[in-house]
C-alpha cells in the first residue's frame, strides 16, 4: 500500500485506541480526566489529517483512475480490503467508494472478470454499510436497500455467460452475488424463491464440473443457512406449499444436527426450535423452556459469537415472545426475563473493549429496537440510561452540552414566561412555581440525553471519528430522528422525549429539514423541540465566536429556528452558553467515570 494509506489506516486504529473510556479508569479520575481531554484533542488532530489525506492523496488517485497502472489498482485493492475486514470494519465508506470507482472504470474497460468482481465486494461493501440502519422501513431506507439488491442481481446475472467465462474465481463472485440478492431484499417472497433458485444451482453437476475448484459444499451450506433465515416467516401465512417446504428443509439441514453436539452452537441450536415453534410443531410453553435452558447455559462471560446470541439476542426474542403472546405471560416468565435481561446487561457492560466488533454493536442495536418494557423489569430508560455513556462515551459529553443549553433557554423562557411549556399536560399541572421549575428544567436536561437518540443504534460516531460523511451516508445519517422516534414512543419510560428526537432537524416554518411528517403545530413538545433546534445548531457550528453565530442564526429567525426562542439568545445567555462550549465541564465527566467504574 501507499504511505498515505498506511497513515489513514494507523490513524483509524489510534482514534479507536484513544476512544476507549476504559483507559488509565484505574489511576484514578485526574488522571483518566486529562487523559480524556488529551485524547479529545488528539482525535481532533488525527480527523483533519484524514480528511487531507483522503482530499489530497485518494480522491485525486479515483479521479485519475482510467490512467491508473497496475500497482496503483493493486494498492487500492489493498487498502479497501484493510479497511474492511468484514469484523474490525475500520471504514466501510471508504471502501465503498474505491469500489464505486473501480467498478467504473472496469466498465469503461469492458473487462467484464473484473466487472463481476467488483459487483459483488460492491454490494457487500453496501451489504454492511446499510447493516447500521437495520429495520427501517423508510422510503429512504426502501430504495438504499434496492440499491443494493441490484448490484448483487446485476452480479448474478452473469450466470448466462458462466460456460463461456473461463476463470473459476469470477465465476465464484457469480454464485455468490446470486445468492447475496436474498440478503439484500425485502421481499420476502423474491428471498425464498432467490435462495431456492441458487440452491439448486449450486447442488447441480452442470455447474460443478464447469468450476471444480470453487467450494460447492461450503456454497451449499450457506445457502442453507440464507433459506433457514426465512423462519420467522412461516406463521406469517401467504407461504405456498413449495415456499414452506423449502424453509422447514433447510432448517433441518442446518440446524438439527447441532442437537448432537456436546457443547452445542446456540447461534445454530436455537432457530431449530423456533423454527419447530413457527410450524406448531411445538407449543409456546415448551419453546419457553427451551430458551431458558439455552439462556441459563450460557455464561455471561462467554465473549465470542455463541456468548451472544445466547446473553444477548435470545433474552430479547424471549421478550418478544412474551409481548407477541401477553395471554401466556405468566409471573414466572416476567421473573426469568428480569434474570436474562439482567445477565445481558452485565454480558454487554463487561465485554471485553478488544472483543468489540461489529456484532456487538448489531446486538446493542437489537436491543434498542426490541426491549420489552414491562411491569416486573427494568424500564427502558434505566437500561439505556446505563448503556449511553459506557457503549456511546463522545455522545454522552455532547449531549450532556445540548441538555444543559437547552435548559439555560428553558430557565430563560420561564422566568420570563412560567406558562410558556404548558401544552405539555405534566408540566401544566404542577401549581407550585418552583416546582414547575425544578420539574421543567430537569425533563429538559433529560431531554439532552435522548434528543440525538436515533443515533444510538446507527453507531455513525465511528465514522464521524475519523472524517466527515459522504453523501449518502449524510442521507442515511437523516433517518436517525425516526429511529429515535420510533424506539422513545413506543415505551412509557421515555415516550416524553420521542417528539424531541423526531423534530430538531426539521425547520420552524416547516420549508425544509427532516423528517417532513414532523408537524411542528401538532406536538405538545415543539417548544423544547425548538430550543433543542437551536443547542444541536449551535454544538456543530460554533467555531470560537458566539457573536458571529447568534447573528447568522437570527438571520433565519422564523424560517429555520423559533423567532420566540431566539429573541432570548441575548448576550447573557450567548455568555453561559459560550462557557459550556469552551469550557470542559468536569462534572459530566465526573458522572461518565462513575459510571464505567462501577462495572469493575
Amino acid at each position: 500500500m501507499k504511505e498515505y494509506q498506511e497513515r489513514y489506516i494507523a490513524n483509524i486504529k489510534r482514534v479507536n485506541q484513544l476512544k476507549d473510556v476504559y483507559s488509565q479508569a484505574d489511576e484514578g479520575f485526574s488522571v483518566w480526566y486529562e487523559g480524556r481531554l488529551q485524547a479529545k484533542k488528539e482525535m481532533d488532530i488525527l480527523k483533519k489529517e484524514n480528511i487531507d489525506l483522503l482530499n489530497k492523496d485518494l480522491f485525486p488517485v479515483l479521479d485519475s483512475l482510467y490512467e491508473a497502472d497496475a500497482q496503483t489498482l493493486q494498492d487500492l485493492q489493498d487498502f479497501a480490503d484493510t479497511l474492511m475486514d468484514w469484523k474490525t470494519n475500520l471504514d466501510c465508506g471508504i471502501y465503498v467508494l474505491i469500489h464505486e470507482s473501480l467498478l467504473s472504470m472496469y466498465r469503461v474497460r469492458k473487462d467484464r472478470n473484473k466487472i463481476i468482481q467488483e459487483l459483488y465486494k460492491l454490494g457487500m461493501g453496501l451489504y454492511y454499510r446499510n447493516r447500521m440502519f437495520q429495520g427501517s422501513q423508510t422510503e429512504l431506507a426502501k430504495k438504499i436497500y434496492f440499491e443494493n439488491e441490484m448490484v448483487f442481481t446485476e452480479g448474478g446475472s452473469y450466470l448466462k455467460y458462466f460456460d463461456r467465462i473461463d476463470d473459476e474465481e469470477t465465476k465464484g463472485y457469480i454464485i455468490r452475488s446470486l445468492a447475496n440478492i436474498s440478503i439484500s431484499t425485502t421481499d420476502r417472497k423474491r428471498r425464498i424463491a432467490t435462495t431456492a433458485k441458487v440452491i439448486n444451482i449450486v447442488s447441480d453437476p452442470y455447474y460443478r464440473e464447469m468450476a471444480p475448484s470453487l467450494p460447492w459444499d461450503a456454497y451449499l451450506r450457506k445457502t442453507y443457512q440464507q433459506m433457514s433465515a426465512n423462519r420467522s416467516t412461516l406463521s406469517d401465512g401467504g407461504l405456498s406449499k413449495e415456499e414452506l417446504s423449502s424453509i422447514m428443509e433447510a432448517c433441518q439441514i442446518i440446524f438439527e444436527p447441532e442437537k448432537e453436539n456436546k457443547d452445542p452452537n446456540i447461534r445454530w441450536l436455537w432457530p431449530f426450535y423456533e423454527m419447530e415453534y413457527s410450524c406448531g410443531f411445538a407449543d409456546l410453553k415448551t419453546t419457553l423452556s427451551r430458551m431458558e435452558k439455552l439462556i441459563e447455559s450460557t455464561p455471561y462471560d462467554r465473549y465470542d459469537e455463541s456468548g451472544l446470541y445466547g446473553n444477548v439476542q435470545l433474552p430479547i426474542y424471549y421478550g418478544r415472545l412474551l409481548q407477541n403472546n401477553p395471554q401466556y405471560t405468566k409471573e414466572k416468565n416476567i421473573r426469568f426475563l428480569k434474570y436474562a435481561y439482567d445477565k445481558m446487561m452485565k454480558a454487554l457492560l463487561s465485554f471485553p473493549r478488544e472483543k468489540i466488533d461489529d456484532f456487538y454493536f448489531y446486538d446493542i442495536a437489537l436491543l434498542v429496537f426490541s426491549y420489552y418494557e414491562t411491569e416486573g423489569v427494568d424500564t427502558y430508560h434505566d437500561v439505556i440510561s446505563r448503556l449511553i455513556g459506557r457503549i456511546f462515551p463522545q455522545n454522552y459529553i455532547r449531549m450532556k452540552k445540548a441538555g444543559e443549553i437547552a435548559s439555560l433557554f428553558a430557565a430563560k423562557i420561564y422566568e420570563n414566561d412560567p406558562s410558556h411549556f404548558d401544552d405539555i399536560s405534566f408540566i401544566k399541572e404542577i401549581k407550585d412555581l418552583k416546582e414547575k421549575e425544578d420539574v421543567l428544567l430537569n425533563y429538559v436536561k433529560d431531554c439532552g440525553l435522548y434528543y440525538d437518540f436515533g443515533l444510538t443504534s446507527m453507531n455513525m460516531k465511528k465514522i464521524t471519528d475519523i472524517r466527515d460523511l459522504f453523501e449518502q451516508e449524510s442521507e442515511i445519517f437523516t433517518l436517525h430522528t425516526q429511529f429515535g422516534y420510533d424506539n422513545l414512543s413506543t415505551r412509557e419510560s421515555t415516550k416524553r422525549f420521542a417528539d424531541i428526537a423526531r423534530g430538531h432537524h426539521r425547520w420552524y416554518d416547516q420549508s425544509d429539514g427532516y423528517p417532513k411528517d414532523y408537524i411542528r403545530i401538532e406536538s405538545p413538545y415543539r417548544r423544547i423541540c425548538d430550543l433543542f433546534a437551536i443547542c444541536d445548531h449551535i454544538l456543530f457550528e460554533y467555531h470560537g465566536d458566539m457573536d458571529k453565530l447568534t447573528k447568522e442564526m437570527k438571520e433565519k429567525s422564523g424560517t429555520r429556528f423559533s423567532p420566540l426562542a431566539l429573541s432570548y439568545l441575548d448576550e447573557e445567555l450567548s455568555a453561559k452558553i459560550e462557557k459550556v462550549l469552551t469550557l470542559e465541564k468536569e462534572e459530566y465527566y465526573r458522572e461518565l467515570y462513575d459510571l464505567i467504574s462501577s462495572i469493575h
